[in-house]
């Protein structure tokens, strides 16, 4: 499990989900974008991602590009929320870039900033993690603002 602390929270991301990610690494020249929603659950000031969702056939996405289709999103995070006595929630967006150690690009921070100002969610944050072939970068966006980190991945996943 990989533990970082950002902002007013600790997020935890499972070794599962990592691993799940790194599948999804741009290695290939012409390989498109992957993406899709981070659901977990919190205790306290911790969050554990534990759970993502693959890129759908309803999503488009192309070499430096990916748009995830929110029907598609939506379904899956009330099938995990009811599954899960109303434990598991939406706690961000992830999705991938063709470069070692990724940084969001300006579409990245308005598409973040809008989920954040535009949806109703559970709690008062949203994460962004932009996974790259080398490394990740995660963003934990809260009222007061925006902290992130970019993790080089030389030992794991």
């Amino acid at each position: 499990m990989k533990s970082i602390k950002l902002g007013n929270y600790e997020i935890k991301i499972t070794e599962d989900v990592l691993v799940l990610l790194s599948k999804f690494k741009q290695i290939k020249r012409k390989q498109p974008e992957s993406g899709g929603i981070l659901l977990g659950q919190i205790l306290n000031k911790t969050i554990y991602v534990t759970r993502i969702s693959f890129p759908s056939k309803k999503d488009k996405s192309s070499r430096f590009s990916f748009w995830r289709n929110k029907d598609s999103a939506q379904i899956i995070i009330d099938y995990e929320f009811l599954n899960s006595n109303q434990k598991t929630i939406y706690i961000g967006e992830w999705h991938t870039h063709p470069e070692e150690l990724p940084n969001p690009s300006g579409t990245d921070v308005k598409m973040i900033n809008d989920q954040y100002e535009k949806n109703k969610l559970n709690e008062p944050f949203l994460i962004q993690y932009i996974q790259g072939t080398k490394g990740f970068y995660l963003a934990l966006l809260e009222p007061d603002g925006i902290n992130y980190v970019r993790v080089n991945n030389l030992e794991g996943p």
